[in-house]
């Protein structure tokens, strides 16, 4: 068999964990967490005001000029004025509109949007009736006066955009913390695993050891892959039936195509340090001491996202960490979020797959020279000087 071959071999025995409850339990878990928190963001999201006419020919003219100002209106036809008032007291209206003259009936303050739109219907009628008594055509003033706006072009969107992309961040930042802090203890288990029960003894009769690890990163990543899939799936298909995030399709797509990106970038490099330093110890309960600078790292990105990216994601150390390969994973999709120039984000995936590369050839060193030797702890220098 060629090379290729048995990475595969080895990548697909470690699909088997496909099957196990744990997999299964934990991707179910994270789909209805972030399919759920969309859905409560609709429902809480606000309900339509709802006003009450006696006269249906009017309410058309009011959820008209509501529904212009963005307003949120649900109109309902009442039998009577005192009827009307009576939903009012109970609850059932928010408010009951009335014509000639125009007045609005509630049961405590006002809606302050609601006011402001009859407010302006009531100008606009003002206008049309001295208009009629001048001479002039009401109709053909109003449209000459609604085309003279002026065009707003805004850099950064609606303040309840930014606050969307804020949000729509912070929980990106916490799905890819977890899922690479998941995938690489993962990585990190089944080589120690593989260890102390001399099964990587067998493995390495047939395969040579860094093909062992590369099939197993490859096999492991596969299944984050699937799983951090699966949870963007789910939260898509929750963005597309409620439409609770107020942003623009191209910015949610490109915001899914570059987390999974940056989950495989960063499953990749977190992956082969994980690999590299538990092949150095034979027992599961030493995999927390010479993981902890790889989790102190993940860690110091996760805690950047929630305090220098919000704060000043275009800033001069924000943008200087979001190409240091070991943060870039967390950072830079962060910022992609705030609008982060292209090539910035190209540059960084770039740097990112350098050290990938010096990785693949440095934990595959320290892999070999360390998988079977059993007992004590070796360390980075013995496992860089074996075999010179």
């Amino acid at each position: 068999m060629n090379s290729l071959t048995e990475v595969r071999l080895i990548a697909v025995r470690e699909l088997d964990r496909l099957r196990s409850k744990m997999f299964v339990i934990s991707t179910a878990v994270m789909m209805v967490l972030v399919a759920g928190l969309l859905i409560g963001l609709k429902l809480l999201g606000g309900s339509a005001t709802k006003i009450g006419f006696v006269e249906e020919g009017f309410a058309g003219q009011v959820t008209a000029v509501a529904t212009a100002m963005k307003l949120d209106v649900e109109k309902q036809t009442v039998p009577s004025q005192k009827e009307g008032e009576r939903l009012v007291l109970e609850g059932e209206l928010d408010a009951l509109v009335l014509d000639g003259p125009l007045r609005m009936v509630v049961k405590g303050e006002p809606d302050e949007q609601l006011e402001a739109a009859l407010s302006a219907l009531g100008q606009q009628s003002a206008l049309n009736a001295e208009l009629v008594k001048a001479g002039a055509d009401p109709a053909q003033v109003n449209q000459a006066v609604a085309g003279a706006s002026v065009e707003v072009v805004s850099l950064e969107g609606s303040d309840e955009q930014r606050e969307t992309r804020l949000g729509l961040a912070m929980a990106l930042a916490v799905l890819l913390f977890i899922m690479l802090q998941t995938s690489g203890i993962l990585v990190a288990q089944g080589v120690v695993e593989e260890k102390s029960s001399r099964v990587v003894e067998l493995l390495l009769s047939s395969v040579r050891p860094w093909q062992l690890m590369a099939g197993k990163v490859l096999g492991l990543g596969l299944l984050g892959f699937l799983q951090m899939g699966l949870v963007v799936a789910a939260g898509v298909g929750a963005q597309l039936a409620t439409g609770a995030l107020d942003l623009p399709g191209g910015d949610l797509t490109g915001t899914v195509v570059w987390s999974l990106v940056w989950f495989v970038a960063g499953y990749t490099l977190y992956a082969l340090l994980y690999a590299a330093v538990a092949a150095t110890v034979s027992r599961q309960e030493d995999i927390g001491g010479v993981s902890a600078p790889i989790q102190i790292l993940l860690m110091g990105g996760y805690f950047l996202c929630f305090t220098l990216v919000p704060a000043d994601p275009d800033g001069t150390l924000v943008r200087i960490l979001s190409f240091v390969p070991v943060f870039a994973p967390l950072l830079m999709p962060i910022r992609a979020v705030y609008g982060a120039p292209l090539w910035e984000q190209l540059a960084s995936i770039g740097v990112t797959l350098v050290v990938i590369a010096a990785l693949v050839w440095l934990a595959g060193r320290i892999y070999a020279n360390s998988v079977l030797r059993t007992g004590g702890r070796v360390s980075l220098k013995e496992a860089m000087r074996a075999g010179d």
